[in-house]
């Protein structure tokens, strides 16, 4: 069997006296897509968070491709190819979007930044006819689109994509997700932090499911069926699923 791209070991985070994450584990293939889910407050973003570096862990540790990266600073780990696309959109909303492009691409040798730019407007289109305006007046789903652009101007290995959905209609929410399907197609390992339940899982391979801080519940996203859905995220769950109507 060939080594995960990504291995959270027996991972304790707190912040100050409260503790938000107890022993969790878990690993992502590469080339897969994983859904992390669990109702508010359940640790899912301290969890991407703390892998990408933004907190540091107080136990256990985190390996990317076979190197650990636990206590090393955000900008490193990105270097080594893992991005994390925080909720509330990872852009810098006082630059022009052609701007925050730039921004993404500016480690990049000189000869290879247009391209890379290019390439993120192909993605998104529109980003290409609004590349003048500044990325704070864009709609909530130009900023995702920039976000996911941003990231993917230069491929990473893995992407981590935290509710990325919040606060999109449901239309503009799907247009993310299937960005993040081709991403996922062009062989990108992709960790999906989602609120739309069935959505997140019909784009996974693997669940996991935290539950106050632990993993409740994890395995083949096939067989998180909704006697699994209801015992670990129970009116969470159910709530999501009513404002996705």
């Amino acid at each position: 069997m060939t080594e995960p791209l990504l291995s959270v070991e027996s991972l304790d985070v707190r912040y100050g006296t409260s503790q938000a994450l107890f022993d969790v584990s878990l690993q992502v293939n590469t080339g897969s897509v994983t859904a992390v889910l669990g109702a508010n407050g359940a640790g899912k973003s301290t969890l991407a968070r703390t892998v990408s570096g933004l907190v540091p862990a107080a136990a256990g540790r985190v390996l990317f491709d076979g190197q650990r990266v636990s206590g090393r600073p955000a900008q490193k780990i990105r270097k080594l190819g893992l991005t994390y696309i925080p909720e509330g959109r990872g852009i810098f909303p006082g630059l022009s979007v052609i701007d925050n492009l730039r921004m993404a691409v500016g480690q990049e040798k000189r000869s290879e930044r247009a391209g890379a730019i290019d390439r993120a407007i192909t993605l998104f289109p529109v980003l290409g006819q609004r590349r003048q305006q500044r990325a704070g007046s864009l709609s909530g789903g130009e900023q995702q689109m920039l976000a996911l652009a941003r990231a993917l101007a230069v491929p990473p290995r893995l992407i981590i994509a935290d509710e990325m959905s919040l606060g999109l209609a449901p239309i503009v929410a799907e247009s993310v997700f299937q960005s993040l399907s081709e991403a996922a197609r062009g062989g990108i390992t992709v960790v999906l932090i989602e609120q739309f339940v069935h959505r997140a899982l019909a784009l996974a391979d693997s669940c996991v499911i935290l539950t106050r801080g632990r993993v409740g519940w994890s395995g083949p996203a096939a067989e998180a069926g909704q006697e699994v859905l209801d015992r670990y995220l129970g009116e969470a769950e159910q709530a999501t699923n009513s404002t996705a109507v």
